[in-house]
């Protein structure tokens, strides 16, 4: 495209060098030549590679650039039809911003550390918001270091970041059918399927960051899952390296719905570091069909809600759960033996006291059964309730605490340390998804279910945890 250097386009924009070229597409730096301000002109020629879907991307583009008004994207200024010696082709021109890529700095061997990058990504995080909050929500789709523009380091300022290249944009009120566009190893896995939504363009700032922590290209680092295990090739901080893995986990709702849930993180203060649960939703609904079990995941827990005759409870922790205040256990025992010493006198006197003694016996019998009746309703509880459980990373370590508020506001049992998971079934379909606690042999807790739940339960445990669950046989096989 050197025969276009010099030229004049429109009668208005004369073109000065060649920024950049992709298939069937130049993009050029200008000057105009009636402000005499720098512009950016980018062409789509019409030629042997050309197609209907690019020329709808393109004006896209255009169309999507005159509505938005944000100092860090570029500013749609003019747009035409042109003849050029190649044959025909489609112009845009917008300003220009004064800033070379991320790319660019990181091939001229610039580095970034974790303060710079984070300040790099709130900036990102804020212009995201910006598109994401439009009507309708306005998604990039391909978010990456050579669409992002960073200005000269200022003071303890990185340089100022800016956004570029719409030509994958996409509006959620779009209609028709979803063109895949994107790059690989920024690219969701949701994106290859036609789906973008504003956790896509989280996707692609996590693995950005990637990029520029590693140094190496996000596709060609290791893989497990989908997930891309960058951690042992920076020198991050685990709060920031947890973080990234949060805007890049595969499954699409366990990113951060939104760039200001992204942001809320990334805005708090040293002393803040650890991703605050409470603040965070990641998934919030049973994406097992049919299922009653509710599930909430976030970095630091994950909680479920289990239907009482789906959860059981074995011995180990039956007594804490009994919760039977001290003052009735003093009553028992008394009872106990002042009975045992009152059948022992009567029984001395004979035949005639047969009956008061058989009715004062029926004193610890009674408290026996109740005793009983509290064992078998934490054995087998009611249907309509429900066990709370909630699993916690703490030191390395899996916690885990259970809660019936349908027996009592005391916790079965709180924060013991989880030391397996294993997978069986006693009958088919169901199978029982069995717990394993630090101390004891024996299973003391399991979940029933069909065969999808579990599975479903095994892979949120499993992705959340890492921990790896087996497979222990019927008993009866």
């Amino acid at each position: 495209m050197a025969e276009l250097i010099g030229q004049v386009l429109h009668d208005r924009y004369c073109i000065q060098s060649l920024l950049g070229r992709k298939t069937g597409r130049r993009t050029f730096l200008a000057s105009d030549v009636q402000t005499q301000l720098p512009v950016v002109i980018k062409l789509l020629l019409f030629g042997p590679d050309f197609t209907w879907e690019d020329l709808k991307l393109f004006e896209r583009e255009a169309e999507t650039l005159k509505y938005l008004n944000y100092p860090e994207i570029p500013r749609y200024l003019d747009s035409f039809e042109i003849e050029t010696e190649l044959g025909k082709g489609f112009v845009l021109v917008q300003t220009y911003l004064e800033a070379r890529s991320l790319q660019e700095w990181i091939q001229s061997g610039r580095s970034f550390n974790e303060v710079e990058l984070k300040i790099i990504a709130k900036q990102l995080l804020g212009i995201l918001d910006y598109l994401h909050s439009r009507q309708p929500p306005i998604i990039h789709r391909d978010i990456k270091p050579s669409n992002i523009l960073l200005g000269d380091r200022s003071g303890n300022n990185p340089g100022q970041v800016y956004l570029v290249d719409f030509g994958s944009v996409q509006t959620t009120g779009n209609g028709g059918t979803v063109t895949v566009v994107g790059t690989y190893g920024y690219m969701p896995p949701e994106q290859f399927g036609g789906r973008s939504l504003p956790a896509s363009d989280l996707y692609g700032l996590g693995a950005t960051l990637i990029y520029l922590s590693t140094g190496q290209h996000p596709g060609d680092l290791p893989q497990k899952d989908l997930r891309v295990e960058f951690e042992s090739a920076t020198n991050l901080s685990q709060p920031f390296i947890r973080w990234i893995q949060w805007l890049t986990q595969p499954s699409l709702s366990s990113r951060p719905a939104s760039a200001k849930e992204a942001l809320r993180y990334i805005q708090q203060t040293p002393n803040q570091a650890e991703i605050p649960s409470s603040n965070l939703r990641l998934s919030q609904i049973s994406r097992c069909p049919n299922s009653k079990i509710q599930l909430q995941v976030t970095p630091k827990n994950l909680e479920l809600k289990v239907p009482a005759n789906q959860a059981y409870v074995l011995k180990l922790f039956l007594l804490r759960s009994l919760n039977i205040p001290p003052a009735i256990k003093r009553v028992a025992i008394l009872g106990f033996v002042s009975t045992s010493l009152v059948l022992l006198i009567l029984g001395l006197w004979g035949v005639v006291f047969l009956l008061i003694s058989f009715l004062l016996s029926l004193l610890p019998f009674a408290l026996v059964i109740l005793l009983s009746y509290r064992i078998l309703r934490a054995f087998f509880p009611e249907k309509e309730g429900f066990y709370n459980i909630t699993f916690s990373s703490e030191n390395n370590s899996i916690h885990v605490s259970l809660n019936l508020s349908k027996l009592t506001d005391s916790p079965v049992f709180s924060k013991v340390k989880l030391r397996s998971i294993s997978v069986g079934h006693d009958n088919m379909p169901r199978y029982q998804l069995n717990f394993d606690f630090h101390g004891s042999g024996n299973n003391n807790f399991y979940i029933i279910g069909n065969r999808t739940e579990i599975q479903w339960l095994c892979d949120e445990l499993n992705e959340w945890s890492g921990i790896e669950i087996s497979y222990r046989p019927p008993s009866n096989s």
